[in-house]
């Protein structure tokens, strides 16, 4: 009875979900066949190929444009598909769901100016700091850190004298990135159906509901894996101040919960790689309470 019971939850949240989720996956996976089809080869090499620049120009990009952490992954593989270095499809991948201008303007109407601020600032500075740090282990030649095509002779839509590039259609470009990410979006769906139906509501207030230094490490551990709409974590972390959390582990909680998810973790791993992907988490982990502390201390 249990089982079946636990059986049909974890089916309801799926699909609730999936169809939540769905849409923004869609829109992010023609985003990223627009910037695989249309963006010119020597556009993306300018932009995002050379070093830091390169990080600075994903991170600003990724804040500009709205989209959830589930969203990102398919943007982040069409700038991958342009010759893209690892550094600035990281830093993309990490800031595109942090920021947006409408997300700004929630956290300022609902939270105020000062975890505003801190939001801008602490995402784009980790995203660059991410960025620096892959493109340096990329540039050493580390193992499991060189992507595919990132370097210059490799890119993408780039000939050497006599060959003749084949450009894809958009609609080639769409169905090939929806077939390389969707068996992984749908299984982080799924595992985040799981956790959302095993871990209760009332575990977030909890186990994060103090200040004391646990607080930051458990609003982490339990924001990083949910999936959180992008402006749903803005409420919450509301109503989590109100039940007395203190802002730095608030803010750890803000930024944790919607920068990235089960799902973005799974896909992730088809984009960059899994030494990348596996670094991204723990980078993930460090700079969530680390970015928690400092918000405290002001």
């Amino acid at each position: 009875m249990f089982l079946a019971e636990a059986g049909y939850r974890i089916l309801k949240e799926f699909l609730s979900l999936t169809i939540t989720v769905f849409p923004y996956f869609i829109l992010g996976t023609a985003f990223g066949a627009f910037l695989e089809v249309y963006l010119k080869p020597k556009f993306a090499l300018k932009f995002f190929h050379r070093g830091t620049s390169s990080v600075i120009n994903a991170s600003i990009l990724g804040a500009l444009l709205p989209g959830c952490s589930c969203a990102t992954i398919p943007m982040a593989q069409g700038l991958r598909e342009k010759g893209a270095r690892l550094g600035a499809v990281g830093s993309f991948i990490m800031v595109s769901p942090l920021l947006s201008p409408h997300t700004a303007v929630l956290t300022c109407a609902l939270l105020g100016w000062r975890f505003t601020l801190a939001r801008i600032i602490f995402s784009l500075t980790g995203a660059i700091i991410l960025g620096v740090i892959l493109n340096h282990l990329e540039k050493r030649r580390v193992k499991g850190f060189i992507l595919q095509g990132s370097l210059l002779n490799d890119a993408p839509g780039l000939c050497s004298d006599g060959c003749k590039p084949r450009k894809k259609s958009f609609l080639k470009s769409f169905l090939s990135i929806i077939k390389d990410l969707s068996k992984y979006f749908l299984l982080g769906v799924f595992i985040a159906s799981l956790l959302t139906v095993f871990i209760p509501e009332e575990a977030i207030p909890k186990y994060i509901g103090s200040s004391g230094a646990f607080a930051y490490l458990a609003a982490v551990l339990v924001g990083i894996p949910l999936y959180v709409c992008e402006g749903e974590e803005i409420p919450i972390t509301l109503a989590l101040l109100k039940l007395g959390l203190g802002t730095g582990p608030a803010f750890s909680f803000l930024l944790g919960s919607v920068g990235t998810c089960i799902p973005t973790m799974i896909m992730a791993q088809k984009v960059i790689g899994r030494k990348p992907t596996l670094f991204y988490i723990f980078y993930w982990v460090v700079f969530a309470i680390g970015s928690g502390l400092l918000f405290s201390l002001f």
